[in-house]
């Protein structure tokens, strides 16, 4: 009810009650001695006229509080829209890039360390890259952004259960996670993932999550594949051409992004120690989640596994128990130069390494020649290398670090397992 409408009626009641007062009045009233003064009835009418206001004014403050709440509701959208719009989401790439760009000056400024060359030919790469789609975009009238080298915006898809064992069960859409009691069978477990790309809820890219339930709590074993596509013009898959040289530029990438999403829905507790695996563009991702402050405040990572990965220029913090495995014909993990920095006429200066790694260099694959580039980055290759040399070494070291074995067991009862989507918005 509104305000006037209650007045107007309240109005009406106390004319009635006038009326019937007086004529009440001229008969001498009803005899029984029950009539209502004028005075009573106006003031009841007076009640009744104020709680219809009050009534009134409330329906007034709850309507505008509606279309307050409306147009919010609507400006907020509107910005949405516009904010993905081709020019808007055009034109704010360029400052992504830009502002990366300038990281790495400030890290140059205030550590006295200058960028890598890679970094600097991947970043300007990308700002080249968005450059050009602002260009096509405005050049379309605004219509079409083409997205080359857009990394876009991360997403990551519920956890799903799947088998741990020995065995693939008949009729699964994701094959059985390997038991996490060695080395190899967690690289093993990176290859599984590798496969779950395309399958049913992970149309995309996947990770794989293993949990081992020990005597102080839970232990996750985070396993995240490479590269899957090879592409400019940026899909649905994080873990393609686009998702390296974001990394390589020293960026946090959309698929570690995606990757940290992935383990925020698996549940993954600020405590519980979380082991990093990752095979080329997955080893990439793993160092550069355990370089990220802001990753590492709500992940308790422990432990880095890089293997076929360009992992020196990354800062992953010395109490991060890191191991790095290059096969000794892996071109891979040498695209970084070894953390090669520009020098006096452009001519590059090895440097150190930013991380305090173990870099193990493998054995050579027997029947492969050196030139072969794909068998010697071969992830199960990978896996062979280490099942043959994880008991002795500086990886049967790592391996037997107390920080690794809360991840180790043999026991069925106490592991789990999931596998969740990583894709990519624009």
């Amino acid at each position: 009810m509104s305000a006037s409408h209650a007045l107007e009626e309240a109005s009406k009641s106390l004319q009635e009650n006038v009326r019937q007062q007086q004529e009440t009045s001229r008969s001498g009233g009803p005899g029984d001695g029950t009539s209502k003064s004028l005075l009573d009835r106006l003031m009841e009418n007076a009640e009744s006229a104020a709680e219809g206001l009050w009534d009134g004014l409330g329906d007034l403050w709850d309507g505008a509080g509606d279309v307050v709440d409306t147009v919010g509701d609507t400006i907020g959208a509107g910005w949405n829209v516009f904010a993905n719009m081709p020019v808007p989401d055009a034109a704010g790439d360029v400052l992504d890039d830009l502002g990366n760009l300038g990281r790495l000056g400030w890290d140059f400024m205030t550590s006295g360390e200058p960028p890598s060359i890679t970094e600097l030919m991947t970043g300007g790469t990308l700002l080249l890259a968005s450059v050009g789609n602002l260009g096509a975009t405005l050049n379309s009238g605004g219509l079409y952004n083409p997205h080359v080298l857009d990394d876009g915006t991360a997403t990551a898809g519920e956890p799903i259960a799947v088998p741990v064992g020995p065995n693939t069960v008949p009729g699964a859409s994701h094959a059985s996670t390997p038991m996490p009691s060695s080395l190899a069978n967690i690289l093993e477990g990176v290859t599984m993932a590798y496969g779950d790309a395309g399958k049913e809820g992970t149309p995309d890219a996947a990770i794989r999550i293993v949990t081992v339930d020990g005597p102080d709590g839970p232990a996750h074993i985070v396993m995240i594949p490479g590269t899957s596509e090879w592409n400019v013009q940026s899909g649905s898959n994080p873990m393609d051409t686009v998702g390296n040289l974001s990394s390589a530029s020293g960026d946090l990438s959309t698929a570690s992004q995606a990757v940290a999403l992935a383990m925020e829905k698996a549940g993954i507790s600020p405590d519980a120690p979380v082991f990093l695996v990752g095979h080329s563009q997955g080893g990439m991702t793993a160092a550069a989640l355990a370089a990220s402050a802001e990753f590492r405040a709500q992940f308790n990572v422990t432990n880095v596994l890089a293997y076929g990965s360009p992992i020196d220029s990354t800062r992953i913090p010395d109490n991060i128990h890191t191991l790095a495995l290059q096969h000794p014909n892996d071109v891979v993990p040498r695209v970084d130069l070894d953390n090669a920095k520009p020098g006096p006429g452009g001519l590059p200066i090895l440097s150190e390494s930013r991380n305090n790694a173990t870099v193990v260099t493998l054995p050579g694959l027997p029947g492969v020649s050196p030139v072969d580039v794909l068998a010697n980055h071969d992830h199960p290759a990978y896996a062979l290398s280490v099942q043959a040399n994880e008991n002795s070494g500086p990886i049967a070291a790592f391996k037997n670090d107390p920080s690794t074995q809360a991840f180790f067991t043999d026991d069925p009862s106490k592991v789990s397992s999931t596998v969740s989507n990583l894709g990519r918005e624009h």
